[in-house]
């Protein structure tokens, strides 16, 4: 039965459907299981993401974060079918890393960061970030957005590492 239901969701889902809710854990193991450090990348009070299980996080990635934005990236790069992939953002060695974040992403330099004027490929690919894939991300994660004054909630440097 909950077979059945996870095919129905993921169909749904990559065809267009809704975004579709994370599945409950079905064990009490599972939803003890800790999160491991490397992984605590939304450092926002009051969130959800940052107390979730390894299990809960996997199930709202998978069901929640991927459709949503592999759906986002193909509308904005006008492809004809979505192509993103755990790897695509977690990088090429995801399950070594724990699907740790920031990693597998381009780094960003803080004090020269795109503003999404101009129109230029990078600009463009600023304000694609800036108004619709950072406020998705905030919205499917139920996380803050990034406060400057408190230096807490999702912003560039959750996905993208700082370069040095």
């Amino acid at each position: 039965m909950l077979l059945a239901a996870t095919v129905m969701a993921v169909t749904v889902v990559s065809c267009g459907g809704a975004p579709v809710s994370p599945a409950a854990p079905t064990s009490a193991a599972a939803r003890a299981t800790p999160v491991p450090a490397a992984e605590s990348s939304v450092p926002a009070s009051g969130d959800t993401w940052a107390t979730s299980s390894w299990e809960d996080r996997h199930d709202t990635m998978e069901f929640v974060v991927h459709p949503n934005m592999a759906r986002l990236f193909q509308q904005h790069y006008r492809k004809p079918a979505p192509d993103m992939t755990c790897r695509t953002c977690h990088g090429a060695d995801a399950e070594a890393v724990q699907y740790k974040m920031p990693h597998g992403l381009s780094a960003l330099d803080p004090a020269h960061l795109p503003d999404g004027s101009g129109n230029d490929a990078r600009a463009r690919t600023a304000k694609f970030m800036i108004e619709e894939v950072t406020p998705k991300m905030i919205d499917l994660l139920e996380v803050a957005p990034y406060d400057p004054k408190t230096k807490r909630g999702f912003g560039c440097f959750n996905c993208h590492p700082v370069s040095r």
